[in-house]
């Protein structure tokens, strides 16, 4: 599309500039009758060509969400893209007016006047709540959609007023009450909340972490927040040098740290690692006795190093590092009573984009799932793997002609009887139609026939993350809109 061979805007990533609506959707298998809802996803999806296309990550893109709405068999499709402060004046403008926030703002075009500093890509993770379509980025807070048409109607919601800085894209929900846990870090400061579900927040607690870490992921328990402290830094005075904001650096922390925060009193207990490490996505972590067990996504790194930075001429290649990032599931063991240590590797297929059952989020789990990343080189995903914690057992999924899947979304099945009942929904990419499937997968027969492929009409570059909304609570947030 634009000359540049840059992956992030090739192949599956290419930006699909065109919003629209598309009816009864080709569908090969059968749709189950109680599949009833849709699944939300984000993608980054630029809409005008990047000041340096060269430099432009895959995380700089413009936010896109889309909505696959499921009912009596039947498949509907629309995307749209959220109307942010920054894109509406690069729409007025007719070009990128912003550069982007992970290898530094090069070449910048001042923003006319009245304009934002910076642009909030809304792109990270879409969720239904408070009866509002929410989409979640780093920057600030979320933006708010109507669920049925996409339409942007809020560009903050912030909670009623009581939230005035960024947020994580990763919140989590109790499963019990429908609260939202969530946190934002700016600097050293991390501010972690807990919302009802109509949006009124309950508590409210500021801890200090000592480093600028970068916070993208956590994990909670009945009773604790927990936060990895790792040698990557968050380094925004590095926007307007050019530089990357994401920044490698062991000599500034030593070893990587968790921070488990107690919930209702807000006091932390810190245990360290032996090693450096970065977590990129956790799938959940829970409580036995004095022990919290913690299952993500490990890798070595997360960033430049200040060697890499120095070395790398300005026209040089500023995403290898990310491009050769590999990540493995671990699991992380600490004791609360003793302050003792443990981890290990689960298994040797590399991934991302952990998921779990998230009516188990917070308590005990036996299965997660997560894209592969195999030939992480070519598209970054290749496949799916279920991974069962108990017995120690992991299965991949591939599909024949079918690349680069999604965030997998697990759907339990009404009155499922066991933790995996249900099925694991994800968007593949199609590379000889260029266009996206979406496919329905049972979950206990992972590396079986899919129950049903949707084919859309077209490629939805590939993105982060997504939730699942049942029928009821949708049609409930349209009929409250």
């Amino acid at each position: 599309m634009w000359d540049t061979d840059n992956m992030y805007l090739n192949g599956p990533y290419t930006p699909w500039r065109q919003e629209g609506v598309a009816f009864d959707l080709e569908i090969e298998g059968e749709l189950p009758s109680e599949l009833s809802g849709a699944l939300f996803m984000t993608s980054a999806s630029s809409l005008y060509q990047p000041i340096d296309p060269n430099r432009h990550h895959w995380f700089d893109g413009d936010g896109m969400v889309y909505g696959i709405y499921l009912r009596e068999g039947r498949a509907t499709f629309r995307n749209r893209y959220v109307a942010t402060a920054g894109l509406k004046l690069e729409m007025q403008e007719g070009r990128a007016v912003f550069g982007g926030l992970m290898n530094g703002m090069t070449n910048p075009v001042p923003p006319p006047a009245g304009g934002p500093f910076l642009k909030n890509p809304a792109n990270t993770n879409v969720a239904l709540f408070d009866d509002r379509l929410l989409v979640f980025a780093e920057v600030d807070v979320p933006h708010e959609l109507r669920p049925d048409n996409l339409e942007t109607v809020n560009e903050r919601y912030d909670f009623k007023g009581a939230v005035s800085g960024p947020v994580t894209a990763h919140f989590k929900v109790d499963p019990d009450n429908g609260d939202m846990l969530f946190f934002g870090a700016f600097g050293t400061e991390v501010t972690w909340y807990r919302a009802d579900r109509h949006g009124n927040v309950l508590d409210t607690h500021k801890i200090d972490i000592g480093v600028p870490a970068l916070l993208h992921d956590y994990v909670v328990t009945d009773d604790y927040a927990i936060f990895l402290v790792s040698p990557s830094m968050w380094r925004v005075e590095n926007l307007m040098r050019g530089l990357p904001t994401a920044v490698w650096e062991p000599e500034t922390l030593e070893v990587t740290r968790f921070a488990v925060m107690h919930r209702r009193s807000g006091k932390v207990q810190w245990i360290d690692a032996p090693d450096t490490f970065m977590q990129t996505h956790f799938f959940n972590a829970y409580q036995e006795g004095s022990t919290v067990i913690i299952d993500g996504q490990r890798t070595d790194r997360f960033g430049m190093t200040a060697d890499e930075i120095k070395n790398t001429p300005s026209d040089g290649d500023w995403n290898k590092w990310f491009r050769e990032m590999r990540a493995a599931p671990w699991r992380w063991e600490l004791n609360l009573e003793t302050g003792g240590f443990s981890q290990k590797q689960l298994t040797d297929l590399l991934g991302e984009f952990p998921r779990i059952n998230d009516q188990h989020a917070g308590r005990a789990h036996r299965f997660g799932y997560y894209a592969t990343t195999r030939d992480a080189d070519r598209w970054l995903t290749d496949g799916l793997a279920k991974h069962d914690f108990l017995a120690d057992r992991t299965e991949l999924k591939t599909i024949p002609g079918l690349t680069a899947p999604n965030e997998p979304v697990f759907v339990p099945r009404e009155g499922a009887i066991s933790e995996d009942d249900g099925w694991v929904l994800t968007t593949w990419y199609d590379a000889a139609h260029d266009r996206s499937e979406v496919v329905v997968q049972s979950a206990q027969d992972f590396t079986g026939t899919p129950v049903a492929r949707i084919k859309l009409n077209h490629r939805m570059p590939l993105g982060f993350h997504g939730n699942w909304a049942p029928g009821a609570e949708l049609d409930a947030a349209i009929s409250n809109g």
